[in-house]
């Protein structure tokens, strides 16, 4: 495992008080390994047979869909009885806590890493507000893989023409600790921005335990 990789997972792994985001981002690092890039196949069937053994803390999309895998739902169909059955909300941030570690294989060009990051969201999450959130998250962390400052590496997030809305929806998102993708990436920046410590992160982001993984991260990014 090269060492981008492992500074994301120790990333995760200090911003995780429960321990399944952690987990997922072994599993999603393991699959990039064993297969030299990403492979939804792959992927999918190692978080279902993760699932099936002693997964924990993996949130409520996530555990549906797996769930109706195992009911006999064909993958696709599990996810979108899923979308339908949460009244589509289906917007929250497990795929970006867990898909951090693609931008630290650096085989994978940048211009790849948004269609890959949306990819491994719609294996939970159908909402295109997972994929867009778990795109930002992960250009991001590759853009401070790269060598930019975060005030840069937001720029360049911004002015990507696939993500400029989204990015918009994360400027104007709330500063909370709830589960919605935008609002997490949006409180997680909110303490980056201000320097504050992962322990005041954490403190905020309470048993949830949603923007200070990302924090978590992108700190770590930072400060190597």
């Amino acid at each position: 495992m090269n060492n981008e990789i492992k500074l994301i997972l120790e990333g995760v792994r200090k911003g995780d008080q429960i321990g399944g985001p952690y987990e997922l981002s072994k599993i999603l690092a393991n699959s990039l390994q064993a297969n030299n890039g990403f492979n939804k196949d792959d992927l999918t069937k190692r978080y279902l047979e993760w699932w099936k053994e002693d997964a924990f803390d993996t949130g409520p999309t996530y555990a549906s869909v797996f769930t109706n895998i195992l009911k006999g739902y064909d993958h696709e169909k599990a996810v979108l009885k899923t979308h339908q059955d949460f009244d589509e909300n289906t917007a929250g941030c497990g795929p970006a806590h867990r898909c951090m570690p693609l931008a630290g294989f650096i085989k994978i060009p940048t211009n790849e890493l948004i269609d890959l990051a949306r990819q491994e969201a719609k294996i939970t999450h159908y909402h295109e507000d997972a994929g867009n959130g778990s795109a930002i998250v992960v250009l991001l962390c590759r853009h401070l893989l790269e060598g930019k400052n975060i005030e840069n590496a937001c720029l360049e997030v911004s002015k990507n023409k696939e993500l400029h809305q989204s990015w918009k929806q994360v400027e104007k998102a709330k500063l909370s600790p709830d589960g919605y993708v935008y609002n997490v990436i949006h409180s997680a920046l909110y303490f980056i921005k201000n320097k504050s410590t992962l322990e005041e992160s954490i403190k905020f982001s309470g048993k949830a335990n949603y923007s200070s993984i990302i924090f978590s991260v992108l700190n770590e990014l930072i400060l190597t």
